[in-house]
């Protein structure tokens, strides 16, 4: 990495945070305090009531300014929306005062009702997922598990790595036990389903003639694999039911009737409801924060937020990690891909630079606590407190930017010194700490204790994105990229990682996917990764696992002391990474440095920001580095000759491989054609190309899936072709590869792309790639090597 350009942007940085730190002695001083009024000053003897007032107040003044926060509860009836002309302004709590910013509503005049179950009403247009009692999140009504339920639906074959979408013979209907009892309100009712590492959540539709139906838009999403709900054995169907005031039946159990608007709950021992704070989940986000610059929250408590999108007839479908389907016109994973959102912050931002958040507490939380989306640039996390979240505590990147243009990439991000504990509460895929496409973060001094999957995960897309298709060629995934991915860079170093995957299996404390050139673990430490306990979850799990394409990520000095399985596992990965000195046990602890565990986790003498030069001082010199570190090039066709042929082009044939995604080919009319020179005679493999165009003021890429009908060739001599693969076909995917017979290699030095018919669509083809060499396809190697 290049380390004067590192120094250049992070000094910068530390510019705009030692003028941070001095601003409550130079800057514009406001105040606010839930006993204020909006007609007062805004003085510290006159504060104004509400944030949002004070946020449009904060506008009218040039330079920085300090909204400063009294002791007390801000309860928002909708989401405080933050834009550039918000910039410049630090939200601090008052000294010694601990402010929370809540989304949630305090529910009272509770009525005793029959078997010991309370019943209170709620405002109108509540949807609360999440149910709060004295600040302890209380369980939705729901069923122990679900023994005897029975999935009716015929398993295609195959239904491994490929699409499980087989809509004539998978109905969307389950068995129900006999003793299953009847239910008053079927729609609100949600169904659990966990496969190895996935949970999903699904709203019932009806039950007719003991047969239980699914929303049919959450079954569309279910039934796309691989590894989804159509690879449980039939009676491995559902994991539990929630939601229905007859499952009410256990101390702590609550269930919202959104028809009556009324809130039943049957205390704890103990419990009495009149004397008690009970709060009910509200507003999704707490702050949405879109083009910010020099901002910053300290002292504050984020809570009580909402997530509702599972309550909808979408529900959570989860792929990994919360990443979540949410498109049901997606045939197969592989086009699903491209529509992946994750889960949202409930403190969210996105095209923000100069950000601290210092010092807060984000607790009772429904989706992901706190989310730095796609295009953030200088972001300092640092002594944070998270607790009890429904998602991840930190999720920083978009699924969407493996290729995103430079200027837009999620870099220079540190998060630094927080403690993060209790996390995927309600969607048990998640990890505490997850970053997917960003460059050039630090993620040091953290201490994650209780996560019911994984701790820290960087990279995505096993390999697909990447140029070489390392681990995945066969099965089609290859995105057809013709250069790498944004993600590198990344240091994870000094973090205390324990109790983790304590639900679900197959991750682990540090997990990658993916290639990220200049990543470094060093010395952090881990102890009990757990044996998940879920029924029918994978059962393994890891200290370390490099995952399908990781590559480019130098692993030294690092601790794992309990680990169910092994406690490092390189799956498809292991040539591409370089490992030094390791001190892995699965059970009990052997020999390993004690500074190791001494300098890990949350600091008390680690008071001030500190900036990523200071931080890569606490590193060895970096590890050497072998011959298979980089990227391996493989059927790159940039500054391959390439030619139009059969339309007036109005954007060049060689922008479908020039290697930059905000460029593409766009012909006038319905057809065309584009021939690819190797230069010599090779070895043809596979070819693939994507169809659509590039948004021209975002720069995003937009896919059509369907109506593109299309055929490749191949030719020795450029005058006699022959036709590649499966021949003439009609688009019903985003990504369309063919192959040769039984995938074995064809002689060709030109290969062309004809398209007879663009559908309903303007002709554009945003890649067109050509594997002229044999992919590697990773193996899987156990243990230290």
């Amino acid at each position: 990495m290049n380390i004067k350009k590192h120094l250049k942007i992070s000094c910068l940085f530390i510019l705009f945070l030692a003028g941070m730190s001095n601003a409550f002695a130079q800057n514009t001083q406001f105040y606010v305090s839930p006993s204020g009024t909006n007609s007062n000053d805004g003085s510290k003897e006159k504060p104004w009531k509400t944030l949002e007032f004070a946020k449009k107040q904060a506008r009218f003044f040039d330079g920085n300014v300090n909204i400063n926060l009294f002791d007390g509860t801000y309860t928002l009836n909708k989401t405080l929306e933050l834009n550039y002309q918000d910039s410049n302004v630090t939200y601090k709590a008052v000294d010694g005062d601990k402010p929370i910013i809540s989304g949630g509503v305090k529910v009272k005049n509770w009525r005793k009702g029959k078997n010991g179950i309370w019943h209170a009403k709620v405002p109108r247009g509540i949807k609360g997922r999440h149910l709060y009692v004295n600040g302890n999140r209380a369980v939705r009504a729901r069923t122990a598990n679900a023994d005897g339920w029975e999935r009716i639906a015929n398993r295609p074959d195959p239904c491994g790595s490929v699409s499980c979408r087989d809509d004539e013979n998978t109905p969307n209907g389950f068995k129900i036990p006999k003793d299953f009892p009847k239910l008053s309100n079927i729609e609100d009712v949600e169904m659990v389903n966990i496969m190895r590492w996935k949970m999903y959540r699904g709203k019932l539709q009806k039950i007719e003639d003991g047969i239980a139906y699914v929303n049919q838009k959450y079954w569309d999403l279910a039934k796309i694999g691989p590894f989804a709900i159509l690879n449980n054995d039939n009676h491995k169907a559902v994991n539990w039911l929630e939601n229905a005031i007859e499952f009410l039946d256990e101390d702590g159990e609550w269930y919202l009737d959104k028809k009556s608007r009324t809130l039943y709950y049957k205390p704890m021992k103990g419990e009495e409801l009149n004397k008690a704070e009970v709060v009910i989940s509200n507003v999704e986000k707490i702050i949405d924060a879109d083009g910010l610059e020099n901002v910053a929250f300290e002292g504050i408590t984020f809570a009580y937020a909402n997530w509702n999108q599972p309550s909808t007839p979408l529900g959570y479908v989860s792929i990994q990690s919360g990443a979540v389907l949410a498109d049901p016109d997606y045939q197969s994973i592989e086009d699903a891909f491209e529509g992946l959102v994750d889960i949202p912050g409930n403190v969210h931002f996105k095209n923000s630079r100069n950000i601290v958040m210092k010092g807060n507490t984000f607790q009772h939380l429904g989706g992901t606590a706190l989310n730095f989306d796609t295009n953030n640039q200088n972001v300092n996390i640092f002594s944070n407190a998270f607790n009890d979240i429904s998602g991840s505590a930190i999720a920083i990147g978009n699924l969407q930017d493996h290729h995103i243009v430079p200027e837009k990439i999620s870099r220079e991000i540190i998060i630094d010194n927080n403690s993060i504990e209790n996390v995927g509460v309600e969607y048990w895929d998640v990890c505490a700490i997850k970053c997917s496409y960003v460059k050039d973060a630090a993620i040091v001094n953290n201490s994650i204790n209780g996560s019911s999957a994984g701790g820290i995960t960087l990279g995505w897309g096993w390999g697909r994105y990447d140029v070489d298709n390392f681990d995945f060629w066969k099965d089609g995934s290859d995105k057809a990229y013709n250069h790498d991915t944004v993600a590198g860079g990344v240091l994870v170093a000094h973090n205390k990682i324990t109790n983790v995957t304590t639900k679900l299996g197959d991750t682990a404390a540090i997990y990658n996917l993916g290639a990220s050139p200049g990543t470094k673990w060093y010395a952090n430490y881990i102890e009990n990764v757990a044996h998940p306990e879920a029924r029918f979850c994978s059962a393994y799990s890891h200290g370390i696992y490099i995952d399908n394409g990781s590559r480019g990520i130098e692993i030294q000095d690092n601790v794992v002391i309990g680990s169910s399985h092994e406690p490092y596992l390189a799956n498809g990965s292991h040539d591409y990474n370089v490992r030094g000195e390791a001190y892995y046990y699965k059970s009990d602890a052997g020999e390993y440095p004690k500074w190791i565990e001494e300098k890990a986790g949350v600091k008390s003498e680690i008071k001030d920001l500190r900036h990523r030069e200071e931080i890569e001082k606490l590193l060895p010199e970096s590890l050497p580095v072998d011959a298979k570190f980089h990227v391996v090039e493989k059927g790159v066709a940039i500054g391959k000759k390439i030619t139009a042929v059969g339309s007036t082009a109005n954007s060049r044939a060689s922008f479908t491989t020039d290697g930059k995604t905000e460029t593409y080919w766009r012909g006038e009319g319905k057809e065309g054609e584009l021939i690819l020179d190797l230069g010599k005679t090779s070895d043809v493999y596979y070819v693939n190309s994507a169809f659509g165009y590039i948004q021209p003021k975002t720069k995003e890429e937009v896919y059509f899936r369907h109506g593109y009908e299309f055929e490749y060739f191949t030719s020795t001599d450029g005058e006699n072709w022959t036709t590649y693969g499966e021949g003439k076909k009609v688009s019903t995917l985003a990504i369309n590869q063919q192959y040769g017979e039984d995938q074995k290699p064809v002689e060709a030095r030109y290969v062309k792309l004809k398209v007879y018919s663009s559908g309903e669509h303007q002709l554009g083809v945003l890649r067109f790639k050509v594997v002229d060499q044999q992919p590697v396809y990773g193996g899987r190697k156990f243990g230290p090597q």
